[in-house]
């Protein structure tokens, strides 16, 4: 387990080759750039129009790949994720890169049939509309325009409302009582309208009208010049033009699934276009020369000096980081063991300059809490063989298989502790051998049962790995105390501790379980003096005895409130492993609830499908996150100050290819 030493890494070379230089950079992915200090001479070349086309070009290809996998029904499986990249040389993606014109031009042919077919999708949805509204009107026998004759006035609208031709003859009557000419035709109505055409002669018209809008009276917007069933069967006609337009391009777009493998590699192409450009926009440069600055790995150092140096006209230098360099990345280094973690403790924070890399400890009891907490045979023995299946068979890339690797891991442990609690699938072996086969019940623990007897004692075992747990974090701040000279405050922050708590713990743990008086007696004794040494040591950093007092007194009360609580938060290893155990053994009873064999074993395998798979989904969220916790909230406050940056590598950042001359650093 360890942190890779950093190296800052400076490159000037003739600008001719800064393309080339930058590319190789981009293929071997082992540099972190970053912005070139101001020096005089020298300036940063704009390239945000460079950048946001390439960024334009991205988009249009990932659009032109949604539609082609919409439309070409091309399935793949969740697990073909794991996959590893095809690897290309840089000769081949050169060579390849002379299509990425053609390919997207093809991008923009897709992206257009699958605007038109948006276009009219959202037509149809017009016309609907509009043969919607103007169904009413079918059975009128003028066009919708209409406004009368050369002696008469025609008046063609609706009232949002259900009304009678008498009802509306009478409102006619009381407001304009002098026009006895009006003639009313309701051409439909239901509850929430009625269409009407009202006629009357011209010279009362505007009398006629004033009263119609004093009614609510409104005219349609669809005023067409043609009958409106003309008009309706038009618009049905124009949504069949449409549907068949769609069809038309769905069927173009589903001949070109041959396109999808290429277009991945044209995102891929325009992704490394735009990271390179952002990296030229950080050099410095001028006339002639640029300059480069960044961080290297120290193990690649010496290997690129020589193959930059000797390709180019150029002058590599690599220097050892400053102490107080805020901006030095983190990369760690660690086993198969210990590697899978690292995404763990980098949601907390990546290790700052002066921490050790506590992945390869903490992945120890990682695995180990996770299984106790999961506790459950059967269901470690799925993770272990999904996990496996997915690296034997898919050959992961690092990252994914270290994910593949945390869970097998994870899985072995929780296999070994429902071994040791007796749970496998619950209590479905018992549950097999009494409803099934006429057999007794068989003890299914090989160590203690929980559910049983050995509750309390299961405890207690619980508090020793917590205790354990956080005396790690306290030996590991010991060490890094005396690993930077402060050995009497290495003493002071862990003895003290060790023979306080630690003799304080059996004498508690004697209120749960039995402890032999001689192992309490010599416990009382040591808890005395890693008090005593605590308050002597506590208030050591103040100058004055009575704040020295003071201190001891405080670091005291921290000791006993600190660790009396994170110890009990501990307790969370046997409440998950029990809620794990005992839902799985209800699930498997609500299986044998009917007397007929038959009908018990038919509702045992529904219930034990369905039930089971929902135990494990809950129950292996809830390991996950309260293993977390109690390495983020107690194992790493003993002595883990993070804020370290994490280092990212200017590399290609493909989707679907690698090259082949790429470094893998992590």
């Amino acid at each position: 387990m360890a942190k890779v030493a950093m190296k800052q890494i400076e490159i000037a070379a003739v600008l001719e080759d800064s393309q080339q230089i930058v590319d190789l950079l981009q293929r071997r992915g082992i540099v972190q750039i970053e912005e070139c200090r101001e020096i005089d001479g020298l300036y940063k070349m704009d390239v945000s129009h460079s950048v946001s086309q390439f960024g334009r070009f991205l988009e249009t290809a990932q659009s032109a790949k949604e539609l082609l996998l919409k439309y070409c029904n091309e399935k793949k499986s969740m697990l073909d994720s794991f996959s590893p990249r095809r690897q290309v040389t840089a000769a081949e993606f050169i060579e390849k890169s002379d299509e990425a014109d053609a390919l997207l031009n093809k991008c923009y042919e897709i992206n257009d049939l699958g605007k038109k077919i948006s276009e009219d999708k959202a037509a149809i949805i017009r016309n609907e509309t509009l043969a919607e509204n103007i169904a009413p009107w079918i059975k009128l026998d003028v066009p919708m325009n209409f406004t009368g004759t050369e002696f008469s006035s025609a008046f063609i609208g609706y009232f949002p409302f259900s009304v009678t031709k008498d009802e509306l003859l009478i409102k006619f009557a009381e407001a304009v009582p002098e026009a006895d000419d009006i003639e009313i035709e309701i051409v439909f109505s239901d509850e929430t309208q009625t269409c009407v055409v009202v006629f009357c002669l011209k010279e009362n018209g505007e009398k006629i009208e004033r009263a119609l809008r004093a009614e609510g009276f409104v005219k349609p917007s669809d005023m067409s010049s043609r009958l409106p069933k003309e008009q309706y069967e038009a618009y049905l006609t124009e949504k069949e033009r449409l549907l068949k337009e769609i069809d038309k391009c769905e069927a173009n777009l589903s001949q070109m699934g041959e396109f999808v493998s290429k277009i991945d590699f044209l995102i891929d192409y325009f992704s490394i276009r735009a990271d390179k450009y952002e990296v030229i926009g950080k050099l410095g440069v001028s006339d002639r020369v640029f300059i480069l600055e960044g961080y290297v790995p120290a193990k690649y150092g010496e290997k690129l000096t020589k193959e930059i140096e000797e390709k180019f006209t150029a002058a590599v230098s690599i220097t050892d980081t400053v102490e107080d360099d805020e901006n030095e990345p983190v990369l760690l280094k660690n086993n198969s063991f210990a590697a899978p973690v690292e995404p763990i403790t980098e949601m907390y924070s990546l290790p700052s300059k002066k921490d050790i890399d506590p992945n390869g400890i903490m992945a120890f009891f990682y695995y180990v809490f996770f299984g106790m907490m999961f506790s459950d045979a059967g269901y470690g023995l799925l993770m272990v063989i999904a996990t496996a299946f997915v690296i034997l068979k898919y050959k992961p890339e690092r990252q994914k298989k270290n994910t593949m690797l945390m869970y097998m891991y994870c899985g072995i442990s929780t296999m070994f502790w429902g071994i040791m609690y007796g749970s496998f699938f619950g209590d479905i072996i018992n549950i097999i051998r009494t409803n099934f086969l006429g057999l007794d019940s068989i003890r299914l623990y090989l160590w203690k049962d929980p559910q049983g007897n050995d509750l309390m004692s299961v405890m207690v075992y619980c508090f020793l790995f917590g205790l354990i747990h956080l005396f790690v974090g306290v030996a590991i701040k010991g060490y890094m105390l005396w690993r930077d000279g402060d050995k009497f405050g290495a003493f002071s922050e862990t003895v003290p501790i060790f023979l306080a708590v630690g003799g304080a713990g059996p004498i508690c743990a004697g209120m749960l379980v039995e402890i032999p008086d001689s192992v309490t007696g010599i416990c009382k004794y040591l808890a005395i003096v890693g008090v005593v040494l605590i308050i002597l040591t506590g208030g050591r950093s103040s100058k004055s005895i009575g704040g020295k007092i003071g201190g001891g007194l405080y670091a005291f009360y921290n000791v006993v409130s600190g660790y009396l609580s994170d110890i009990l938060s501990y307790s969370r290893l046997l409440a998950l492993g029990l809620v794990t155990g005992i839902i799985g053994n209800v699930i498997n009873m609500m299986g044998t609830l009917p007397e007929s064999k038959i009908t018990k074993a038919l509702l045992l395998l529904v219930v034990f499908a369905i039930g089971h798979t929902i135990n494990f989904g809950i129950n292996i969220i809830g390991a996950y996150v309260h293993t977390n916790r109690l390495q983020y909230v107690e194992f790493f406050s003993r002595f883990y100050e993070g804020g370290g940056k994490k280092f990212r590598p200017f590399k290609a950042n493909t989707k679907t290819l690698r090259f082949k001359e790429e470094i893998t650093n992590g």
